[in-house]
């Protein structure tokens, strides 16, 4: 397969907008517009990563700004991004690929092909995992290699996070669980409402999100289940530093919702955006992709 490697013909903007919370309005930047169907959005503390889901493309933006990147063409619905210290990683959801490129560019090559509908995709140690929404929990070496199922499990597989120990993941029963990377039996740390969906560690905790609308943690070797929140607008895209959990509504309000930490009610961040996923955040600044809008933006927190 062929890699493409060049800039992008649409440019960051100089747009500034403004979101508002509870403290006032904050400025927001687009860092880049007219992107097809943006989403997955990662970073290796020097470049932004996404993939353009409807456009088939891979991407690639530095942090300060400038012209986006296609790492990647020509692939078939790429819906998750992973990154390891010196390759992409992503899922084709429509032909049921998981593919890699160098960091930097270079010849696009194949991890794994014939599984099912691909979604998220983690690296960790020497392997990349993936979850078959249509089957398996799923990994193979990071250079490739037959893959094996990490979970015998077929319930739905989602979101997946992993720490230097276990790789956690989420199912459509519910169900949120965990395998050491070294391999072993899976653990079943808490069961809730259906279709949960989005997932993120801390040191202590597995925080998770439902499509229902619940923000949900548990210790990360099992215990008591809190509930954080309810009735959100099908949140999605979970990110966490010291001080708050940050999450996008992926119904139609169009917002990026935040949560302190130390209690409290959640209150929107952004709003009027445009169908909002894929959080990272760094030191200062919090980062996102509009899915419908085709934007990816920057605002200080």
């Amino acid at each position: 397969m062929l890699m493409h490697f060049r800039a992008a013909l649409v440019v960051a903007l100089p747009l500034f907008l403004v979101c508002c919370t509870s403290n006032g309005p904050r400025p927001e930047t687009v860092l880049a517009s007219g992107q097809s169907g943006p989403a997955a959005l990662v970073s290796d503390g020097t470049h932004l990563y996404w993939v353009n889901a409807t456009g088939g493309q891979v991407m690639r933006l530095p942090l300060a700004g400038g012209s986006p990147e296609v790492l990647a063409s020509g692939q078939a619905q790429p819906e998750a991004l992973a990154l390891s210290a010196s390759h992409v990683y992503w899922a084709n959801r429509q032909n049921g690929t998981v593919m890699r490129v160098p960091l930097a560019g270079g010849t696009v090559t194949g991890v794994a092909s014939d599984q099912g509908t691909p979604r998220a995709v983690a690296v960790a140690g020497n392997h990349v995992y993936w979850s078959d929404a249509s089957g398996l929990f799923m990994r193979a070496l990071l250079a490739g290699g037959t893959p094996e199922p990490v979970s015998p499990s077929t319930s739905g597989p989602n979101a997946i996070a992993t720490n230097a120990t276990h790789v956690y993941w989420t199912n459509a029963d519910g169900s949120v669980r965990r395998a050491p990377l070294a391999g072993g039996p899976e653990e079943l740390l808490a069961k809730g409402d259906l279709n949960a969906t989005s997932l993120a560690l801390d040191a202590n905790h597995v925080y998770w999100t439902t499509f229902w609308g619940g923000l949900y943690r548990v210790p990360l070797a099992g215990g008591t289940q809190e509930t954080l929140a309810e009735g959100e607008d099908h949140p999605r895209a979970l990110a966490l530093d010291g001080s708050f959990l940050y999450w996008a509504a992926g119904g139609g309000s169009g917002t990026i919702r935040r949560l302190a930490r130390s209690g409290g009610k959640p209150e929107t961040f952004a709003a009027e955006q445009a169908e909002p996923t894929g959080i990272v955040l760094d030191s200062g600044h919090i980062y996102w992709v509009n899915e419908a809008g085709g934007t990816l933006v920057r605002a200080p927190r």
